[in-house]
């Protein structure tokens, strides 16, 4: 089309100069007997010539297609929808990211995935012509549903970008940077579908696990907030269950959290494998309310493959700093990442050595167990105002990274003091 056009007006401006040129033909020679002077005479013609050139210039601009020195130039055609916004052109690139952005949402045929590689082609981004000429030539294209294929970060964020009110992308980039362990970036992904108003119950229960992650597993303020949203979305949603009495169990409030432990017990399937650690809760909740112990099954009072076990005692140079009773706190934390303890275990210093054992049914946030790292340190301290924080006065140990598949008979000594 772009060549036809060419010859088009190729033929079209060799008439008109023609036609100008007989037109202004005999004007010329009446100047030329009127002017004497050569110098004079050459002045006006180079003059003519430029307002001539001029002329043509403008006239093509106004009335010719100058976009078709663009179309024949090599970038690749994107198609109206692609290439156009509000009636202008897009640059190739914002075209481009158009293109894959309709194509991750909605897929298409092959020749749109070859056309998106031809456009990463002409932009020199190699490696995504490369994977867009995958998705052409494999078998997930036209008919291949969106939610076949999971998409990476680099496909969320330029959906994002082309499309800042993309719920799905949005979403679907917080949960991937959640599980990153990113969490600064996935709460800035959420706040951006709060403030499109299409939170779900899983999301505002996501979204309290990542606050809460980002709080040392505190889940008070913001993150309470964010459970209590998707608790009124959905009452019978586990993990806002599960985050609800791990935050009255935070609080010492032990009826309350008993009763949403229950809760959440009652909803979950009957094969479910976390139903081990959710016994487990409900026991140690009852306890500490004061209240009679329900019976605990067999699987969740044994212990298993992912526990870490052992002893805790107290250099004897401390051990008179230590009154019998004071509360003692042992828990595990990711050697490898930021964020809660993965396990916490309190008790109180009635005699040393303290014996422990910790497991996933002693996780703050579901999402943060004990089970899914390798590599831990297990620290253990006595805390005298009681409370988890550490204080001025706490005496403590921690020890080196050790592989959690390893630490069944761990032997602490409490030799430091918190200043």
């Amino acid at each position: 089309m772009a060549t036809t056009q060419s010859w088009f007006w190729f033929f079209a401006g060799m008439l008109s100069g023609t036609a100008v040129w007989i037109i202004i033909h005999p004007v010329w020679q009446s100047l030329q007997k009127r002017i004497a002077r050569p110098a004079l005479r050459a002045a006006v013609a180079i003059g003519a010539t430029a307002v001539l050139g001029v002329g043509i210039v403008f006239l093509y601009r106004q009335v010719g297609r100058p976009d078709a020195i663009a179309a024949s130039s090599g970038a690749p055609h994107l198609g109206a929808s692609a290439a156009m916004a509000g009636g202008k052109p897009l640059p190739i690139e914002q075209a481009a990211a158009t293109l894959a952005a309709r194509l991750e949402r909605d897929g298409g045929s092959r020749d749109d995935w070859m056309l998106l590689a031809q456009s990463y082609d002409f932009l020199g981004r190699s490696d995504e012509a490369a994977r867009a000429r995958e998705r052409a030539n494999g078998p997930q294209q036209a008919a291949t549903p969106p939610a076949a294929t999971k998409p990476n970060p680099q496909d969320l964020e330029r959906r994002t970008a082309a499309n800042p009110r993309d719920v799905d992308a949005w979403l679907g980039l917080a949960d991937l940077k959640r599980q990153q362990r990113d969490y600064p970036a996935a709460r800035n992904a959420y706040a951006k579908v709060i403030a499109l108003h299409a939170m779900t119950a899983d999301a505002w229960a996501d979204y309290a696990d990542v606050l809460g992650s980002m709080a040392d597993g505190s889940l008070a303020g913001a993150p309470a907030n964010a459970v209590d949203r998707a608790l009124a979305l959905e009452p019978r949603h586990p993990k806002a269950l599960w985050l609800k009495a791990s935050f009255a169990y935070e609080q010492r409030r032990y009826v309350d959290a008993l009763k949403h432990w229950q809760a959440l017990r009652a909803v979950m399937p009957a094969d479910s494998p976390d139903l081990a650690v959710i016994d487990s809760n409900i026991a140690e909740t009852a306890q500490l309310a004061g209240l009679p112990p329900p019976p605990v099954p067999a699987s969740a009072a044994a212990g298993g493959a992912t526990d870490v076990a052992g002893t805790v005692s107290i250099d004897s140079r401390l051990a008179s700093r230590v009154a019998p009773g004071t509360t003692l706190f042992i828990y595990a934390k990711a050697a490898d990442s930021e964020g809660p303890p993965l396990a916490i275990f309190r008790t109180t210093t009635d005699r040393w050595p303290v014996t422990f054992r910790l497991d996933d049914s002693m996780a703050m946030i579901p999402s943060h167990r004990l089970s899914a790292f390798e590599r831990i340190v297990v620290e253990a301290r006595v805390s005298r105002s009681g409370q988890a924080t550490p204080a001025p006065g706490d005496l403590f140990v921690v020890t080196p990274v050790v592989n959690r598949k390893d630490a069944k008979a761990l032997k602490l000594v409490i030799s430091q003091e918190v200043t």
